[in-house]
């Protein structure tokens, strides 16, 4: 572990780094420590919107196992009992463990040596509030959140089951499916709204279906608790996630986001409606290649209907779905009607 007398030039060199393309950004680190740069990769990584950007689930080929920190076996997290590691995200661990009367529980853990960065420690105590003011059954019950031993952690409902994104990838899904699972979810998201909370990271990663079939949306790590946000977007990086301090997943990234506007409550509906496009389709409306490719299809690009895809889109989904992505914020529905057109259509069939 890092001395604690190397933290003023980590947070010196993370505070320079993050303003800087990624090019840039090693050729700055190139001249440090290992230790030191280690550390600064991590806490970049983290705030690249990766702070547990895998979720709860059985993901084995993810697993660090010589992970410095990790917990063992039998170990305690407060009243909790830890059972194996399950994946390392960029700021943390997640475990499986045993609450006491030995249900099973999803343990998130903000590393102990991440606890001294004030952002990482806030984005996390924001996902223990925001998730923990919601009650809904298509929203991961939080169980308990505080600071033990090992250091912070979130203890949440266990789901056992996959991601959507291996639902989607699977190629599977059906019509009469594709219309529960997109009920479900616009349910969810229509609760959270109306409790004041934005997800800001919605996406099939972050989506999980139980093994009796219920939508679970999870990982509020970028939510915010009330209102509207200002976003300063200051580099892209991967496909997947934008650096600096633009967090989230490119690909359901609304374009008003891009531009380094106000995050609202239509924005969530925008990847809302990417994910159900992906859901009915197969695919992603905004697919490309590189980076720039996805942010110019997002910005640009005319969106085929999904029944061009897939014939089995009834056409008041269609509708629907075309709606949510559209590139003025103002035309959006609210996830309350999209919610609503879901319930209406599942009485038809």
């Amino acid at each position: 572990m890092t001395a604690k007398a190397d933290w003023e030039e980590i947070e010196r060199l993370f505070h320079e780094a993050i303003d800087l393309p990624m090019h840039e950004r090693s050729a700055l680190l190139a001249s440090v420590s290992e230790p030191v740069r280690a550390e600064v990769e991590s806490l970049l990584k983290a705030d690249d919107g990766e702070f547990f950007a895998r979720p709860p689930a059985h993901l084995a080929a993810d697993l660090l196992e010589d992970q410095p920190g990790a917990l063992a076996a039998g170990e305690s997290v407060g009243k909790y009992e830890v059972e194996s590691l399950v994946t390392v995200g960029g700021m943390g661990e997640v475990y499986r463990a045993r609450d006491p009367k030995g249900a099973p529980v999803a343990l998130k853990i903000l590393r102990r040596h991440l606890v001294a960065s004030p952002q990482a420690a806030d984005r996390f105590e924001t996902e223990a509030r925001a998730a923990s003011a919601l009650n809904h059954p298509n929203i991961v019950t939080i169980c308990e959140s505080g600071e033990s031993r090992a250091g912070l952690f979130i203890a949440m409902e266990w789901v056992d089951g996959p991601t959507f994104r291996e639902v989607i990838d699977a190629g599977t899904v059906n019509r009469l499916q594709a219309i529960d699972w997109g009920g479900q979810a616009a349910r969810a998201v229509a609760a959270a709204h109306a409790a004041g909370i934005l997800h800001r990271d919605i996406k099939p990663e972050n989506i999980m279906l139980s093994s009796d079939g219920v939508l679970k949306i999870l990982d509020f790590g970028l939510a915010r608790l009330a209102g509207p946000v200002r976003l300063d977007v200051d580099s892209s990086g991967a496909s997947g996630t934008i650096s600096g301090t633009l967090s989230g997943t490119l690909l359901y990234m609304p374009p008003e986001i891009l531009r380094g506007e106000t995050a609202t409550s239509a924005s969530d509906v925008y990847s809302l409606g990417a994910f159900l496009y992906e859901l009915w389709a197969g695919r992603h409306p905004f697919a490309a290649a590189t980076p720039l490719e996805v942010f110019e299809a997002i910005e640009c690009r005319v969106v085929a209907t999904p029944s061009a895809v897939c014939a089995d889109v009834p056409p008041e989904i269609d509708e629907l779905i075309l709606r949510m992505l559209d590139r003025d914020p103002s035309q959006r529905p609210s996830a309350s009607e999209a919610r609503d057109v879901f319930s209406r259509f599942s009485t038809k069939t």
